[in-house]
């Protein structure tokens, strides 16, 4: 059964009032959209999970700040349980394998934590985690030997896996059994460089990508935009639209 959501990140600057959320919400919804992914700090997820649940979209997750995971890890326990979400996200940078080392650790408690009050738990990579430190490894190396692969999944992001070298479809069956959420990000070259755009608009094979990813398990695919050359919505509609069609391919 596949599951399509958007990360509501996509649509970050018309989310500062409840009015702007409530009307958003209803576009991703009206879209075709089956969920959403929540980001931000405490009151913009509880928020968010309200107007949600009153448009009728489920939410596949959150991403947190580890901070806020640590610091208000009650309230967020709170709201997950209360709006049915099940997976909780983290992403960060690092420079030197100490900082990675200790953010291992601190990830493995909270993780632990996290299994007990029943919720999944995943780490959202971008570009810079496959950069060697200063030790002669990767962030993501580290990660795939040190977070507990009985509580810590991966939350793989297309668009900044190709970024840092990896080949997507290799990510996926290396993490398998690992993911419960994959974000569909799309890369499009220009003379001035690579960038965000919408899905199938870029240079990802995402026929060969979504294939990979339903072989190994992947329930949850969550479309996602860090920029948008016009209207966020707009890009959300020709991504879903790109996505639906390869499904009925």
């Amino acid at each position: 059964m596949r599951n399509i959501g958007a990360q509501l990140y996509t649509v970050r600057s018309t989310l500062t009032t409840n009015e702007e959320i409530q009307r958003t919400l209803q576009a991703i919804k009206e879209i075709g959209y089956d969920t959403v992914q929540l980001f931000g700090s405490i009151e913009l997820i509880e928020n968010c999970a309200r107007y949600a649940e009153e448009t009728g979209l489920g939410i596949v997750g959150v991403l947190a700040d580890i901070n806020i995971c640590e610091e208000q890890e009650r309230k967020l326990f709170e709201i997950c349980g209360q709006y049915n979400i099940s997976d909780i996200g983290v992403s960060s940078r690092f420079s030197e394998c100490r900082d990675a080392e200790a953010y291992i650790r601190r990830i493995n408690a909270f993780a632990s934590r996290a299994k007990n009050a029943g919720f999944t738990f995943s780490y959202h990579n971008h570009g810079h985690e496959f950069i060697k430190l200063d030790c002669g490894e990767t962030a993501m190396a580290l990660f795939l030997k040190g977070f507990d692969a009985e509580t810590v999944d991966f939350m793989p992001d297309t668009y900044w896996i190709h970024d840092g070298g990896y080949e997507v479809r290799y990510f996926l069956n290396q993490t398998k059994n690992r993911v419960n959420i994959l974000h569909l990000k799309d890369m499009k070259r220009t003379e001035q460089g690579h960038t965000f755009t919408e899905v199938g608009n870029g240079n990802l094979y995402f026929k060969g990508i979504i294939k990979t990813a339903l072989d190994c398990g992947i329930k949850h695919f969550v479309v996602e935009q860090d920029r948008c050359e016009g209207n966020p919505i707009e890009s959300l509609s020709q991504s879903y639209k790109y996505i639906i069609g390869l499904w009925e391919d």
